[in-house]
């Protein structure tokens, strides 16, 4: 008969006894509870044990029957959802029977032990009702050690031997030993009382996935209702759910190619996954990226699915990690130029989806090195000009998530791309000089690498110390006694923020400097910074007026409209 979706309430016992599995798919996150979680739960047990409440409930209990009613098998369920609490609970009963068969009471310890910790039919005797999800394997293994009264039969050993279930274990040891013991002694009465605590006054609500459940898009949907997944655990699901029937398949697909791609990206990797779904379908959202990436790999092998994620992090990486090693795979000294400067610029993520796929097609000979550098060095001009008129970089992923499409990375296309637009603007050159003559620069969010670059520029792409460059206002922020006899309130309050008035300091230089008056500040530009740009106007300057200002803002603006031009042509 097809399984019906069913629920209501149910003890730990209930749920232990007689001849049971309970699996943590191959598609689950690692147990991850911490001290938090675990003293939460012993308070409830508390509440029950000094007589406050008579039972808690710890929320759902989401199964998928795999198999039931199979001659000399156990009935065998996934967990869906509820892992973490189950296996605390588990490993709280293994922990009350080793200390009950170390303190003498082999009665309590061989009652739990055959009851609640190993089944005891056939082929299945000795083995434990709960198994971990694969990578904890090796540190569930270990919760077994030192027992004398089983002979345990335990999974081959898979992953780390220390890691949060091994913490958590010996958390866990301690609380139960501060209930079972009295006056530095164990107390069967103790032992015993917890023990019924844990198996008759917890409840869950247990809730059987039927067959018209998909058990993956239950815990994708757990997950958007708060519980704290994340992609990467999502994605695996959509990978591994494939080889749940061959776990050593799973074990050695997990081994060799996916924990490889997860240590590859390291802390980026849930950053990964929504611009590669975006390259795969650019009509995606984020509360519709695990349907769009299950689509894209609805015929696909596990081991092709992977080859399939791998494909676009070489350019992911080079485009957001400060590495040269990751640019270096580029042949084009100009396509790696192009690619460092948005790193350093830190790039929105909007532009992710285009510019990763820009660069696969650069490295698979779909585009030329020309297409490659000159549609990159647009995008930077179009990040850079819009900042420096005040837009921000929000809006942004509309145009960009279909870029590709439009352009297959040819650099007038881009251009022509966005002047269709009716909301996003990308400035034209006479609009571009003028605010940098006139726009606010100072807090804007690239107003670091603006200044870097020109430094940059002067020195002829020589590298400079600008993890420690600061901006500085040359003439003061504020408009104090000494200054106020060179600049009006007026002209003041205009220029005071613009380009032309800042340049880089080091940080000790910046807060030594203060609100010197010009010639103070000139000297010391001359004898102090490291940066050629704030010499360079120390040395050019026997004033800095309004009028310096505003001469110098006429050089700056023509220097950039070169530096970020809006045509390759």
């Amino acid at each position: 008969m097809p399984q019906e979706l069913s629920a209501g309430p149910v003890t730990l016992l209930q749920l232990l006894r007689n001849e049971r599995e309970y699996v943590s798919p191959l598609f689950q996150r690692r147990y991850v509870w911490t001290s938090k979680q675990i003293e939460q739960l012993w308070k409830d047990v508390d509440e029950i044990l000094e007589g406050r409440e008579s039972a808690r409930f710890l929320g759902a209990l989401v199964l998928e029957v795999k198999s039931s009613g199979v001659a000399f098998q156990p009935d065998s369920s996934w967990i869906v959802d509820g892992q973490q609490r189950m296996t605390t609970l588990y490993v709280s009963l293994l922990e009350i029977a080793r200390l009950a068969e170390a303190g003498g009471d082999s009665d309590l310890a061989a009652s739990i032990f055959r009851q609640y910790i190993f089944n005891q039919d056939g082929a299945h005797q000795n083995r434990p009702k709960l198994t971990p999800t694969l990578p904890d394997y090796r540190q569930f293994n270990g919760l077994f050690d030192g027992l004398s009264g089983v002979s345990p039969r335990l999974k081959p050993a898979f992953g780390d031997e220390v890691g949060s279930l091994s913490v958590a274990y010996r958390h866990i040891a301690r609380e139960v030993k501060r209930r079972v013991f009295h006056e530095k002694a164990y107390s069967p009465e103790l032992a015993r009382l917890v023990s019924s605590a844990l198996l008759q006054r917890l409840k869950f609500v247990q809730i059987n996935l039927g067959d018209a459940e998909d058990p993956h898009q239950v815990f994708d949907s757990l997950n958007a209702q708060g519980v704290r997944l994340e992609n990467k655990d999502l994605i695996r699901n959509i990978v591994f759910q494939r080889l749940a029937d061959a776990p050593g398949d799973a074990e050695a697909l997990y081994n060799g190619q996916w924990l490889p791609f997860e240590q590859e990206l390291g802390a980026r990797l849930d950053d990964y996954f929504f611009p590669f779904a975006l390259i795969a379908k650019p009509s995606a959202t984020k509360s519709t990226l695990l349907a769009t990436l299950r689509d894209r790999w609805s015929a696909l092998e596990p081991s092709e699915i992977l080859a399939d994620l791998k494909g676009y992090v070489p350019a992911f990486l080079a485009l957001v990690e400060a590495d040269e090693s990751r640019v270096a795979r580029y042949e084009s000294d100009a396509v790696k130029l192009a690619v460092r400067r948005l790193q350093r610029m830190n790039s929105p993520s909007s532009v992710l989806p285009f510019s990763m796929r820009l660069l696969r097609g650069y490295e698979n000979g779909e585009i030329d090195e020309a297409s490659a550098e000159g549609s990159l060095r647009l995008i930077e001009s179009f990040l850079v000009r819009r900042a420096v008129a005040g837009f921000e970089p929000t809006g942004l992923h509309a145009l960009f998530k279909d870029l590709w499409s439009e352009t297959k990375g040819k650099p007038e296309l881009v251009v022509a791309t966005i002047d269709r637009s009716a909301t996003i603007q990308f400035p034209r050159d006479e609009q571009f000089a003028e605010d940098v003559r006139t726009k606010p620069l100072y807090g804007r969010r690239l107003a670091r690498y603006v200044l870097a670059e020109y430094e940059r520029g002067l020195l002829g792409g020589d590298p400079f110390p600008e993890i420690d460059l600061t901006i500085d206002h040359v003439m003061p922020q504020t408009l104090t006694t000494v200054w106020k006899g060179v600049v009006s309130q007026d002209d003041h309050e205009a220029l005071k923020d613009t380009w032309a008035n800042l340049v880089p300091l080091s940080g000790a230089a910046n807060s030594e400097k203060g609100q010197m008056s010009w010639d103070d500040a000139r000297a010391y530009f001359q004898s102090e910074t490291v940066f050629k740009t704030t010499k360079r106007l120390a040395q050019a300057n026997d004033t800095w007026d309004a009028d310096a200002i505003r001469a110098r803002a006429d050089s700056l603006a023509q220097w950039a409209v070169q530096r970020w031009p809006r045509s390759m042509s």
